[in-house]
């Protein structure tokens, strides 16, 4: 799960593939990562069932160091079906109307997977104001990212289009001077979110792609800026769209299949 703690309050955004669950802290050491990512994480998953092939979700992951850090050990690890279920919970925060029901609703659904991988990353980035002696939590961005296929034609990150506008700012009871602010990132299904507690902020984006409702990308990101959010997001969903434009086309079941072969073998009236 992932958890940006600060005082009294804590934002938390998981994203759970039936037993999998995807961990990421701020603040994890990445000393013993020293491999280079474009050449382990997209070689080969690790299934978690034996002969499974799960090499065409690992070669629509982006891996790009520069972009999305080093990754974390495993690379790659994999699942084969299994539900997927997004959650995105706010404590100290008491949302309401729209935005509740939205919240609610990304909280409530699980959608039955064919199979995917996951992957996670940490990236080291500059102090957003120069200050040195900032805590290691405020120099690190974590990512985590997920593809995989759905059973069923979904399309289960368009709802972070409509979170944003719904949930704005919201201000907390609990925590003096608490806030969280939803800011969509342009051009993309995902948010950006900002939440300070009177003196410190802290940040995560959170979203995904689609292609044609049966190939997904799942992303969420700790301590990123909102142009970084965007040319992370913004490539993963590119790639995606890359890898799956071709395969994602609707195939004739087998009763067309017959269907079609019966009428194939009728002759033709003169």
């Amino acid at each position: 799960m992932m958890v940006v703690k600060r005082k009294a309050f804590q934002m938390a955004a998981l994203v759970a593939a039936g037993s999998m669950v995807l961990v990421g802290c701020s603040g994890q050491g990445t000393d013993e990562h020293d491999a280079a990512p474009d050449d382990d994480a997209t070689s080969t998953a690790s299934p978690t069932a034996p002969g499974a092939e799960l090499d065409q979700y690992a070669q629509a992951l982006v891996t790009d160091a520069e972009l999305m850090g080093t990754p974390q050990d495993p690379p790659v690890e994999g699942f084969v079906d299994e539900p997927v279920s997004m959650y995105l919970t706010l404590t100290d925060f008491s949302p309401t109307g729209e935005c509740k029901q939205l919240l609610d609703e990304l909280n409530s659904y699980s959608g039955p997977a064919v199979a995917g991988i996951s992957a996670k990353f940490v990236k080291e980035v500059a102090p957003s104001n120069g200050d040195s002696e900032q805590s290691p939590e405020a120099t690190q961005a974590a990512a985590e990212t997920l593809i995989f296929e759905t059973v069923n034609s979904d399309e289960p990150m368009s709802i972070y289009r409509e979170i944003p506008n719904a949930c704005d700012t919201l201000t907390s009871d609990e925590v003096e001077d608490a806030e969280a602010i939803f800011t969509k990132v342009p051009g993309l299904d995902a948010l950006h979110l900002e939440i300070f507690d009177g003196q410190e902020t802290e940040t995560i984006a959170v979203g995904g792609a689609s292609v044609n409702g049966t190939y997904h990308a799942y992303m969420s990101a700790e301590q990123v800026s909102m142009e970084q959010a965007q040319e992370m997001f913004g490539a993963q969903a590119e790639k995606l769209q890359e890898t799956f434009q071709d395969e994602a086309s609707a195939s004739p079941s087998p009763e067309d299949e017959s269907s079609a072969a019966e009428t194939s073998d009728e002759p033709t009236a003169d």
